[in-house]
């Protein structure tokens, strides 16, 4: 019987150490962490945030004129020292409380660039000309201007003599130049920016 119970314990024993090798082969053998639905979330949380960029991007690079990045909209006393503008004439950048009146300006009569930085912050157009040698010759250039904005409100007309070139158009942070009379160019212009607001919330 003392034979048996030893074969048994034996039997026994090596059936536990069987279990024990088994367990540990299952241990070895378990299969890692899955990580691709981590790795599938953060590349959708990437998309999420680049793809608004991307198109940001897009949308700007397809408005007419150039970019200027912003200098800010502090307001100051009319004819304060301020930091140089980024372009000329200006798109942005500290100016006055008060705007310039909406309407067409004659020579020698334009607003301080002050006041008319303050208008293209409340979404204006400023459409700068270059006054020719005589009168009848600028009245001829005010006229067409004035055909071209007729059909917005929010558009100031100015005289701007040292300009290079006989016509340019501001918008918040835009700008372009205009060899001529150009109705079609301008109107784009016009189309894309007049009436947006730049008041930062």
């Amino acid at each position: 019987m003392a034979k048996q119970r030893g074969q048994q314990q034996a039997t026994n024993g090596g059936a536990r150490s069987g279990k024990s090798r088994s367990k540990k082969r299952t241990g070895a053998s378990r299969p890692k962490a899955n990580r691709a639905p981590w790795i599938v979330g953060a590349v959708g949380v990437a998309a999420l945030i680049a793809i608004p960029i991307g198109l940001e991007i897009a949308r700007s690079a397809s408005l007419p004129g150039e970019r200027f990045p912003s200098q800010g909209n502090r307001h100051v006393a009319l004819g304060a020292n301020v930091p140089a503008y980024n372009s000329d004439p200006p798109t942005s950048g500290p100016h006055t409380n008060e705007l310039a009146a909406w309407g067409t300006y004659e020579p020698g009569d334009a607003p301080h660039d002050q006041r008319l930085i303050h208008n293209m912050e409340d979404g204006g157009v400023v459409v700068w000309y270059r006054p020719a040698e005589d009168a009848a010759a600028t009245n001829a250039r005010l006229a067409a201007l004035e055909e071209v904005t007729a059909r917005y409100r929010r558009v100031v007309i100015v005289p701007r003599p040292d300009m290079p070139t006989d016509f340019a158009m501001t918008a918040w942070q835009r700008l372009q130049r205009f060899d001529a009379i150009d109705a079609e160019g301008m109107g784009a212009f016009l189309a894309a920016f007049e009436g947006i607001d730049h008041h930062v919330p």
